[in-house]
């Protein structure tokens, strides 16, 4: 039985090794694109060890032909393409919103932004490829490789951290403490290692023994089975200590309604719609925040942009507002103008404000400090020779090239009237460790404002906010969040949603969502937190030094 089992395995890894490059550049792209059914909202994490570990084969037959660093590139940045076709599908949606303006780009998200993080993955296989063997050890250097390059796209260009590997298991559920300890990054190494050591059963060397084969395996099982166990024994079964009581609002708006725009109509007549838009939507926003009772939340908050205005700079809306809240506090996401700079600035803030804000503006006010390329952030930010882009670039694209929202500095805790503080992150900024692990003790909790009907009613919203959560495990910090025709509500530090009352009404123009729920007491500095990404690069020196040594004893 053992020997066919052998055979039928090796036989599979043979013809998988032994495709044409035509076939398995076509392998290796399927493969990226099934990985989509590991994340989050299926969470089906084995189809990832399924497809990483016929990554792997690929990579075997690819490392025998004579120009092999092609070959060996090519089935990664195959894999790489697929894998961000299909889990960043909805950045197609922004061009949707506009046909007549924006669908003579839509190549754009669907072939150049696969192509170009596709390099990360082809760069990580090929370095891979350098110390490729026979033996198991290639398992270990292609968990090292692979990793270091997916960090390097969470850093390049502003980076883009979407969907690393250890995002396949749930925030909340035993396997994602492990983050408290090493961070998603280095949980994303822990990942890359399990799902790629299958395939080590299939060590094609004639007198490999069966210890050797399954090795990775063992480590990688001894290592999940642990840090499961671990995991089970942090999160308590005992209910949330109750804590501050806060009001989640948000208007179902799409990007559309919102700034309504008739391109047969008159100037005037796009500015009526607009201002009914904007007037309905107010009106909406603060339906659904109510009127300041004694037994109602002391704390608001309203989602990123939630207003189409500058809402600090518009004296009507800010006094409405501010008269509604009575002696409650309000954080709010908001456009806002400089005007004072020459060219004007415009910054995507979010603002504390109260009663007195009608007077005296808002108590506390966060820029955001990490905008995304190429929507909020103009070429001239990202490249060294954006500057000079508008001079080759179509007229539809120059206003890309060249404008933008202005960065703000790097973000430090806001203080409430009641004396706490949270940290700020708008929108994007969930998906990056670093923003929140610099600052983030001084903080109470964390607050995530987002404008989540950019992405649509596919799977964007929930990826989204499973970045988030991983936040609030990896800080030990609550995490609230609120995002506008996405997943609203508060997190508790192991990444758990706390239990909140839901009231949607339609008896406005757009439906208002109302969420009532508290932030828990309990806070945690963690050991990622303390010692930042220190013991994943120490793990991924690990790796190698098991490359190197699988490597002499193979000589």
């Amino acid at each position: 039985m053992g020997r066919t089992e052998s055979f039928s395995l090796g036989t599979v890894h043979a013809a998988i090794a032994g495709l044409s490059p035509l076939k398995s550049f076509m392998l290796a792209f399927v493969c990226g694109v099934l990985t989509v059914f590991a994340f989050a909202p299926f969470q089906v994490w084995p189809v990832y060890v399924v497809v990483i570990s016929l990554l792997v084969w690929l990579i075997d037959g690819a490392r025998k032909r004579p120009k092999w660093g092609k070959a060996v590139f090519n089935r990664g940045w195959a894999f790489g393409m697929g894998f961000t076709l299909s889990s960043m599908h909805w950045t197609v949606q922004p061009f949707l919103i506009d046909p007549a303006q924006h669908l003579a780009f839509i190549w754009m998200p669907l072939i150049l932004l696969p192509a170009g993080l596709g390099l990360f993955f082809g760069l990580g296989t090929w370095f891979a490829g350098l110390f490729w063997s026979k033996t198991p050890g290639r398992i270990f250097i292609f968990a090292a490789s692979l990793s270091m390059t997916e960090l390097l796209r969470g850093t390049v260009f502003g980076g883009f951290p979407w969907n690393w590997p250890g995002m396949i298991w749930a925030p909340g559920l035993p396997v994602s403490q492990i983050s408290a300890i090493l961070g998603l990054w280095g949980l994303s190494v822990l990942t890359l290692l399990l799902a790629a050591a299958p395939a080590a059963v299939a060590d094609f060397r004639k007198d490999a023994g069966g210890a050797s084969r399954v090795l990775p395996l063992m480590i990688s099982v001894i290592v999940f089975a642990s840090g499961w166990a671990w995991g089970i024994g942090r999160i308590p079964s005992e209910p949330y200590a109750d804590g501050t009581a806060v009001r989640i609002v948000d208007v179902a708006v799409r990007q559309d309604d919102k700034y309504p725009y008739d391109p047969e109509a008159s100037v005037e007549a796009n500015r009526a719609m607009r201002s009914e838009a904007a007037r309905n939507i107010l009106i909406a926003y603060l339906t659904g925040t109510g009127d300041d009772f004694p037994d109602e939340p002391r704390l608001v908050v309203w989602p990123e942009a939630a207003l189409p205005l500058p809402l600090l700079q518009d004296p009507n809306a800010l006094d409405a507002v501010a008269l509604h809240l009575g002696e409650r506090s309000l954080i709010a996401g908001t456009a806002r103008i400089d005007r004072y700079s020459e060219p004007q600035r415009w910054y995507n803030s979010l603002a504390i404000i109260d009663q007195r804000s009608r007077m005296r503006g808002a108590s506390e006010i966060y820029d955001k400090h990490r905008l995304v390329p190429f929507g909020e952030l103009s070429a001239a930010d990202i490249i060294p020779f954006g500057n000079n882009l508008s001079g080759i670039l179509p007229p539809a694209l120059q206003q890309m090239a060249t404008s933008g929202f202005t960065p703000g500095p790097a973000g430090t805790p806001l203080i409430l009237e009641n004396g706490q503080s949270f940290l700020p992150l708008i929108c994007y900024e969930a998906l990056f460790p670093k923003l929140v692990r610099n600052t983030v003790n001084d903080a109470d909790f964390i607050v995530n404002i987002s404008i989540d009907s950019w992405f649509g009613e596919g799977i964007g919203p929930d990826q989204h906010y499973a970045h988030a959560r991983y936040r609030a495990i990896e800080s030990g910090r609550p995490l609230v969040r609120a995002a506008n025709m996405g997943h609203s509500g508060v997190v508790d530090v192991y990444g758990r949603e706390v239990d909140q009352s839901v009231y949607t009404s339609t008896e406005q123009v757009f439906p208002v969502t109302k969420i009532d729920t508290f932030i828990p007491e309990e806070v945690y500095n963690t050991t990622y937190d303390r010692f930042e990404d220190l013991f994943a690069f120490i793990i991924v020196c690990f790796l190698i030094m098991f490359t190197l040594s699988y490597a002499r004893l193979s000589s």
